[in-house]
């Protein structure tokens, strides 16, 4: 393990690492009791998973912001610690699986390399920031949140008074009013507003799907954008405080604030935010500078495909000229060496970055609209020239019974056999039909099935003394 250390330049993340190859040690020599292990390496992004002496590790992309440089060393990163495959996830997380405990520490100190956490990627912490994939590109938007979305990440990073609360709290943000990263069923949830020439948010506190949906109050109409971090705080903090900690199945903000009344919780929260100083948190609101990228001449004239393609692939971008492009990944999964293969696309053709999506798929943006034929081709070559993003053969999955231990049915085998079907049989609903389908193995609700078109959700039935899975 000695060669990994030097190679972590940050202090505070180093002995994160370090601290975390200590655990395992003691957890394994008896000295550390299973429990407070769980709560440590959860919040580390170290999950365990259905196949014994194997974990899942879950890396946290905030707002699904990512480069290709960082895509290329995920891809390493399962090649060498997994199976060689990047599952996305519905909080635009990347999830890898079949990872041995020991080696973490490693596998985590090669993903900061490139400045890619796994911390508080799972457990009883604020989970990752998630955020509209259009961000900064929507024409319907006041301003980017972008800046802000990352602002509140590294705020609450390691913050003490969120690494112990008696659950998780889930964060989004909005690029407009349409609110695509629907923020109503987060814990916590922001979309922009400019009130007066001056920029804020709507903040939304209290939603979440599970068996026991919530659509979420709205908290504040407007919080400028100087005082959105401070107000969360205060917040988290009455959550920490007031939340349940014993019933687990009762613990999230969603029950606090139906136990309290959202009045009472309002008068909690306006309590403890007079105790905060300051009460403001200057965000620098960086100009993104598109990378310039060259022109591609295509030889060959494009197949019958590609109108359909960019109708239902392809974005107009508030940049003249700009547009975003929309790659759908069947049920999340991409393996490592087409990611690799689809980093270099992404180097020729993007501008500053590309985003994972809450629908599992991935957002190509700044490609210039007359380069959409090359890309078509180049994407071709990939396997990733699919028509159909976010649409009804796009279909949302969590792992299920595959690799969670609390999956009951199969997701990802339904949504397989839904889209073969649609795809092969029914071709024409894809073109016609503004329809989603999300499937989750389990009440939980990973898989967003309470929010869509067509919602299936994994449980059992029993005949005859016998129980089976079912949908």
């Amino acid at each position: 393990m000695k060669s990994f250390r030097t190679e972590v330049e940050n202090p505070v993340v180093e002995y994160d690492i370090l601290e975390l190859e200590r655990k395992i040690f003691e957890f394994k020599a008896g000295k550390l009791d299973e429990e407070r292990f769980r709560s440590l390496r959860l919040a580390r992004g170290v999950y365990g998973q259905r196949q014994q002496g194997v974990q899942m590790v879950r890396i946290k992309i905030p707002y699904g912001k990512c480069s290709a440089k960082q895509l290329r060393r995920i891809a390493e990163v399962s090649d060498e610690y997994s199976n060689g495959n990047l599952h996305i996830t519905t909080r635009q997380d990347i999830q890898i699986h079949y990872v041995s405990l020991d080696r973490t520490p490693e596998l985590w100190a090669e993903l900061e390399q490139d400045d890619i956490t796994m911390r508080e990627a799972c457990g009883n912490t604020i989970r990752n920031v998630t955020a509209s994939a259009m961000a900064g590109a929507d024409p319907d938007e006041p301003f980017d949140v972008t800046p802000y979305a990352h602002a509140f990440f590294e705020y609450f990073l390691r913050n003490p008074i969120c690494q112990d609360m008696g659950r998780k709290i889930k964060i989004a943000f909005s690029s407009s009013a349409k609110d695509d990263a629907i923020t109503f069923t987060h814990d916590i949830g922001f979309i922009p507003v400019v009130k007066d020439g001056k920029r804020g948010f709507k903040m939304l506190v209290g939603g979440g799907i599970g068996a026991q949906p919530r659509v979420a109050d709205v908290l504040k109409a407007f919080i400028s954008a100087e005082e959105f971090i401070p107000f969360s705080k205060a917040v988290v903090r009455v959550f920490d405080q007031y939340g349940e900690r014993n019933r687990r199945n009762k613990a999230r903000m969603k029950f606090l604030i139906k136990e309290q009344g959202f009045e009472t919780f309002q008068q909690h929260v306006a309590k403890v935010y007079k105790s905060i100083a300051p009460k403001e948190i200057a965000i620098v609101d960086k100009q993104v500078i598109l990378k310039e990228t060259s022109l591609f001449k295509t030889n060959n004239s494009v197949d019958e495909g590609y109108g359909r393609w960019k109708s239902s692939n392809v974005t107009t971008q508030k940049q003249d000229g700009l547009v975003a492009v929309g790659i759908a990944i069947d049920r999340g999964d991409i393996a490592s060496d087409k990611a690799r293969a689809l980093a270099e696309v992404v180097d020729a053709f993007c501008g500053e970055d590309f985003r994972f999506t809450i629908g599992q798929s991935i957002l190509l943006r700044g490609i210039k609209e007359q380069n959409l034929p090359a890309l078509y081709q180049a994407l071709q070559q990939l396997d990733l020239a699919k028509a159909g993003y976010h649409n009804i053969n796009d279909i949302v999955a969590c792992p299920g019974t595959d690799t969670c231990n609390l999956g009951i049915a199969s997701s990802m085998g339904l949504a397989a056999a839904l889209q073969s079907i649609i795809e092969n049989e029914y071709p024409e609903v894809i073109e016609k039909h503004n329809l989603n389908i999300k499937i989750s193995g389990c009440m939980n609700a990973c898989g967003q099935h309470a929010i869509a078109d067509i919602g299936f959700q994994g449980m059992t039935v029993k005949s005859n003394g016998n129980i089976a899975p079912a949908t």
